[in-house]
């Protein structure tokens, strides 16, 4: 069983997410709208990219998708080299705290069903249901992130309880946190994975309220570490790592099953069914989704 030191008690998370003081990555505060990204044009990036990385058709969303090259290692796989799908969001100027997850229990109490923001009782929901059901093994979620205090709690206690963590539909932001702090992590076939940098706007608030904020990215960014620590664990490499920092706060770059697996993650892909499906059963499940020829 993997242990972990218990950290200093963290101060209650602020009403919205704080901003980055310092130039170094921290971890995510805060999640995208996916309110505001359009299934649809989300779905069409992905088709595009398993069908010759062919330009997916406009779509009728607040969001646009593109596909930007990022800067990449000599060692990183050819998927990385392809570029990365990002899609293109706007920048918030107003402050919005994210909605409560919902958390239900399935299975007999063995399976943990999240759906939502990673909100300021986040962690404290998520304790409740460990503590009512002892024989919880596995986490599944679909999140598009949320605040870094809670989450990052949130992660230590699936690591200490070494739970699996299964991402159905996505997983952004502070989620993959979650996901990468698993014992073991798996998605289903077409879900994804979101990565980008943080910004959460301290400056938009009157003081003291900004003073505050700073306060609670300061204390996120001295806690870094085991975000970091959580992801290398889980296999991600170099590009990976960078192309989560190069990808501005209102953006999403999504990565699918085998573009992970081309990078180095550890993980599994299981169908709705829960059996676990090879890489090649996974290119023609995704192949055969999304061809818009």
């Amino acid at each position: 069983m993997q242990t972990e030191q218990e950290p200093s008690e963290q101060p209650p998370a602020p009403p919205m997410r704080p901003a980055r003081p310092a130039p170094r990555p921290a971890p995510r505060s805060g999640g995208l709208s996916l309110g505001k990204l359009a299934f649809a044009a989300i779905a069409l990036v992905i088709g595009a990219w398993f069908l010759g990385n062919k330009k997916p058709a406009p779509a009728d969303s607040e969001a646009t998708a593109t596909a930007v090259e990022s800067e990449t290692p000599p060692a990183t796989p050819p998927a990385a080299k392809r570029g990365a799908m990002v899609i293109q969001g706007e920048k918030a100027t107003t402050l919005t705290a994210p909605d409560e997850a919902r958390m239900v229990v399935q299975e007999q109490g063995s399976v943990l069903r999240i759906e939502g923001s990673v909100g300021a009782n986040f962690a404290t929901d998520l304790r409740a249901a460990l503590e009512a059901n002892p024989s919880l093994q596995r986490i599944d979620i679909t999140s598009g992130g949320g605040y870094a205090g809670p989450g990052l709690e949130a992660a230590r206690m699936i690591r200490r309880r070494n739970l699996v963590v299964r991402v159905q539909s996505q997983c952004a932001s502070m989620c993959v946190a979650l996901w990468a702090a698993g014992a073991q992590r798996q998605m289903e076939p077409d879900a994804w994975i979101g990565l980008h940098d943080w910004d959460a706007r301290c400056d938009l608030r009157p003081s003291p309220d900004r003073e505050e904020c700073n306060y609670q990215v300061q204390f996120a960014t001295d806690h870094d570490s085991s975000y970091d620590a959580w992801l290398r664990e889980a296999g991600f490499n170099h590009y990976l790592l960078d192309l989560q920092t190069k990808t501005a706060s209102k953006d999403i770059a999504v990565l699918t099953a085998p573009q992970l697996w081309e990078n180095g993650v550890d993980f599994s892909v299981v169908n709705h069914e829960g059996a676990r499906m090879t890489r090649a059963e996974v290119q023609g499940y995704l192949a055969e989704k999304f061809d818009r020829r």
